[in-house]
């Protein structure tokens, strides 16, 4: 896909809304009328990982404590703040307030975000942001555009980055689709609980600007179709958190599958 290529809809005239909230000096991303960063397809194209095992790893409160060591040898997608606790493959968020929060330091005011920025910019990671709008980015990051536009992309899943992929409302159903795309199976689930814990919205410590938990339990309607469309793909897809309130994948424990 050409980078020239906008979204439909996109006026590069009009500033993101987080831009307004966030970026007031220094705005870390903008509104554009055309990609200029490279797309993830180009160096870790569809098929990538065919029927290679693929852990993706949410932010849920059921993952305090966990020993991120077991990941070892698995290709992992780690969502936002994750990074942090371990090295992903790969860096995933559709979340821009994300981004700017790591450029402008936000992090280092959390009592568990110390050194956040730094280890951003280390790592090796590919850090990869799903576009539901044309914008440019720091040139470190690699982009994946949403399906069509973000009303089509909301329940989306298609089996090709090239063609832009679902979000379902939060990164957790992109990092799921982008790892379909990728061929990865099974796929594991870890952290996707789609509530929240004992008061607790995270693992970590959380972002800037907390979540609600009726926005965490919603994340979970968005699945029926990603997980229809894994059925017909015949990728297993399993949820590694018992407990948790996303019931559209079959559940297992963590200790029956990471060893």
């Amino acid at each position: 896909m050409d980078r020239k290529t906008s979204l439909p809809g996109a006026d590069p005239k009009r500033p993101a809304p987080e831009n307004d909230l966030l970026s007031r000096r220094d705005p870390i991303l903008y509104r554009s009328d055309r990609f200029d960063n490279r797309f993830l397809y180009e160096v870790l194209p569809d098929g990538a990982w065919e029927g290679r095992p693929c852990v993706i790893v949410g932010g849920g409160p059921s993952l305090r404590g966990f020993d991120f060591s077991r990941l070892k040898g698995f290709r992992t997608i780690g969502i936002n703040r994750a990074f942090e606790f371990f090295d992903p493959t790969i860096i995933f968020s559709m979340d821009t307030r994300f981004l700017n929060f790591i450029y402008q330091g936000r992090y280092e005011r959390i009592p568990d975000g110390a050194g956040a920025r730094e280890k951003f910019h280390q790592s090796t990671s590919y850090k990869v942001w799903l576009c539901t709008y044309t914008v440019k980015l720091p040139a470190e990051i690699f982009i994946v555009r949403v399906f069509r536009n973000y009303k089509d992309g909301l329940r989306a899943f298609p089996m090709t980055s090239r063609a832009g992929i679902g979000h379902g409302n939060n990164s957790g159903y992109g990092a799921l689709n982008l790892a379909v795309c990728l061929g990865a199976n099974p796929i594991y689930l870890l952290g996707f609980d789609c509530k929240h814990s004992d008061g607790r919205s995270h693992f970590h410590d959380g972002h800037p600007r907390k979540q609600k938990e009726e926005t965490a339990v919603k994340f979970a309607k968005f699945f029926e179709p990603a997980a229809q469309a894994c059925r017909q793909k015949k990728t297993t897809v399993i949820n590694l958190n018992p407990d948790s309130g996303l019931e559209a994948f079959p559940k297992r424990s963590p200790e029956e599958v990471l060893n």
